[in-house]
């Protein structure tokens, strides 16, 4: 009797444990009113992870999520890097080096798309993990006023393809687009 409930206690630590990998954090600025908010940029991505073209999946997924939603008009991508290759060469950016988009800069985006807030993200970490836990997708997004520069809303979540359960049964892990549809859901979420 004292093996049988050893080992059942082991084994709810360990799948306890090993469902730890999913998390998400958020910040709403309290002095927030999203009531004025009707249109939004989605600017390209940071892309901190091994795959280069990380940055526009994730960008492309939440749009499609933005706009599925029906709670703000979203500027379509092409329009949006039409305006700011034309911002960053007014501004004598050099290009294809990484900008900080400051309060001047974001004024500039806000006045030429029309838009009152813009959303900034980075793709933290998108494939195998660095610990040898199987996929990873971590996604950093934050919205901005575009008159103020002021922080509206941030969050940060990490989704995992695979935790104990899944080993224990034997089921393969989940793909990264499930993943990343995942994530994207529960980070705007937090947010509507």
């Amino acid at each position: 009797m004292y093996n049988i409930i050893t080992i059942v206690t082991t084994l709810f630590i360990l799948i306890s444990a090993g469902g730890c990998g999913n998390y998400t954090i958020r910040y709403i600025n309290p002095n927030a009113n999203f009531s004025y908010i009707k249109k939004v940029a989605v600017l390209p991505f940071n892309n901190l992870s091994d795959d280069k073209f990380a940055g526009e999946r994730v960008r492309s997924i939440l749009m499609v999520e933005l706009m599925s939603r029906h709670v703000f008009d979203v500027i379509e991508q092409g329009e949006v890097t039409r305006v700011l290759n034309m911002i960053f060469r007014e501004e004598g950016f050099e290009e294809g080096r990484a900008i900080q988009v400051d309060k001047k800069t974001l004024n500039l985006i806000g006045e030429r798309l029309g838009v009152q807030a813009v959303i900034l993200g980075s793709v933290d970490e998108y494939g195998g993990s660095r610990y040898g836990g199987g996929s990873v997708v971590s996604i950093s997004l934050r919205m901005l006023d575009a008159s103020s520069g002021i922080v509206l809303w941030q969050a940060n979540t990490v989704e995992t393809g695979t935790n104990v359960w899944r080993k224990i049964i034997g089921l393969e892990e989940v793909d990264r687009s499930i993943l990343t549809r995942n994530a994207i859901k529960k980070l705007l979420n937090t947010l509507l």
